[in-house]
């Protein structure tokens, strides 16, 4: 499975969970994106609750 794919399943799973909380411009950085994904595995894990801008600035 290509990592796109796998990025679009973690965000479909965490809008159902939470809506989304944070803006898309962040898929854009690399570096941003790679915090994006293991934020959000965290907070579908139960390890931390929504992900925000904030937490990406």
């Amino acid at each position: 499975m290509e990592d796109e794919t796998v990025l679009v399943m973690l965000i479909q799973q965490y809008a159902n969970q939470y809506g989304i909380t944070f803006s898309s411009k962040h898929l854009d950085d690399p570096d941003k994106k790679a915090q994006l994904i293991g934020l959000i595995q965290e907070s579908l894990a139960g390890k931390r609750g929504v992900v925000t801008d904030e937490d990406l600035n």
